[in-house]
């Protein structure tokens, strides 16, 4: 499945319960824990290091919405 990460609808990020990331040497290993139908899923992405710099933004963004 392919999600693309910006600042237009839809948004995910309700749905995401908490987010981690590890450097994985030529790209991130991004750690969502979403809830889907109530329940809490691990979902693994694997984003280019501009992409997770523009997945902390949003999730940060996100967070002072709250």
């Amino acid at each position: 499945m392919t999600v693309k990460i910006d600042g237009v609808e839809p948004n995910i990020f309700p749905d995401v319960e908490d987010l981690d990331a590890r450097d994985a040497g030529r790209h991130v290993e991004g750690f969502l824990d979403v809830r889907i139908e109530g329940k809490h899923t691990p979902v693994i992405v694997k984003l280019s290091y501009e992409q997770a710099s523009d997945l902390a933004f949003f999730w940060s963004r996100s967070e002072t919405l709250d």
